[in-house]
């Protein structure tokens, strides 16, 4: 199956009193089944296909056999790839620079990729390589090399949520603080709540008032100020913050496991805009603001779909649905 990552506004004229306001159109609700979608254009953003690098008219390859952009960096795209043997497990490990001229170049051996987030402005690479210690260290590598820059070993299983600059918000099972690695520097804590998704970029942070599955709801507040609240859902969560920051993808608040199989695109007050659903989806963001692009798994075919609200069609061939 061809795995695909990526990395609106309505106006209203009043015109008299006299003149009824014609209601809001109801959000609606696609279902998406690649076999029934028209082709449309190519991806416009840079994305992984099969294991190799697509802008545009470029592929470049790279080393492994399967591979997911973790960000951009000095104009260029930082990818974690690896090896999959025939029993499913993963070797060779490593993140690349992909440059701007094409040039590909080996930042970091022998980490995850998948625990590697580079910074929402691209100066630094960081993760938690021992992940699934209780007692864990933090790291920070530059993006030229893979130079350590900063490290420092917190309790509670510690992630790292979001990122910029020298700031690092970080996540134990305790509490949610900042990390300032260039003065190794830790505040007290923002929240101590379980937290999720955010965007230092759009001050945004998700929160649960408890363990969802105890009947905890989901609260989106503003991360400068947790105890402002944007949106709360006892029924969804927040899957995605569009890059201009104001959509966000939800979907079931204890979807687990293969992927959601309905997700919803909202304003981020909550107000619903579209629903899509499909069989599973297998990943889900942005081309461009107001456009989604969706790696939808439907009954007979898989396709990564682009939507715009309800106008949707296929970005790629439609191949066989093959489930992991």
């Amino acid at each position: 199956m061809r795995r695909t990552t990526a990395t609106a506004l309505i106006s209203a004229l009043t015109v008299g009193a006299a003149l009824a306001v014609p209601a809001q159109a109801a959000a609606p609700t696609v279902e998406l089944q690649p076999q029934r979608l028209a082709r449309g254009a190519d991806i416009a953003v840079p994305h992984i296909e099969d294991g190799v690098f697509v802008d545009g008219e470029r592929r470049i390859e790279l080393p492994g056999t399967e591979a997911r952009i973790i960000g951009a960096s000095s104009g260029g795209w930082m990818v974690g790839t690896h090896r999959t043997n025939a029993v499913g497990e993963r070797r060779g490990g490593r993140v690349v620079h992909v440059m701007p001229d094409g040039t590909v170049r080996t930042v970091l051996r022998g980490v995850d990729p998948a625990v590697v987030q580079v910074t929402e402005d691209g100066s630094s690479l960081l993760g938690v390589p021992d992940t699934g210690r209780s007692r864990a260290t933090v790291k920070v590598w530059a993006v030229v090399d893979g130079t350590e820059v900063a490290s420092r070993t917190f309790g509670g299983w510690p992630e790292v949520v979001a990122s910029s600059g020298a700031k690092v918000l970080v996540r134990t099972t305790t509490r949610t603080f900042w990390w300032n690695f260039g003065r190794d520097e830790v505040r007290r804590p923002l929240t101590r709540r379980l937290t999720g998704t955010a965007s230092i970029e759009h001050d945004l942070l998700v929160t649960y008032t408890k363990d969802p599955y105890l009947g905890g709801c989901m609260q989106l507040v503003r991360l400068s100020r947790p105890n402002v609240k944007v949106w709360r859902s006892c029924r969804d969560r927040v899957a995605a913050i569009s890059p201009d920051g104001t959509e966000m993808l939800t979907f079931h608040i204890l979807t687990d496991g293969l992927g959601p199989g309905e997700i919803r695109l909202r304003e981020v007050d909550g107000t619903r805009l579209a629903t899509y659903s499909t069989n599973w989806f297998g990943s889900w963001g942005w081309e461009s603001p107001g456009t989604l692009l969706l790696n939808v798994n439907g009954k007979r075919k898989s396709a990564t779909v682009r939507c715009t609200l309800d106008a949707c069609e296929n970005a790629t061939d439609p191949v066989k649905v093959r489930t992991p």
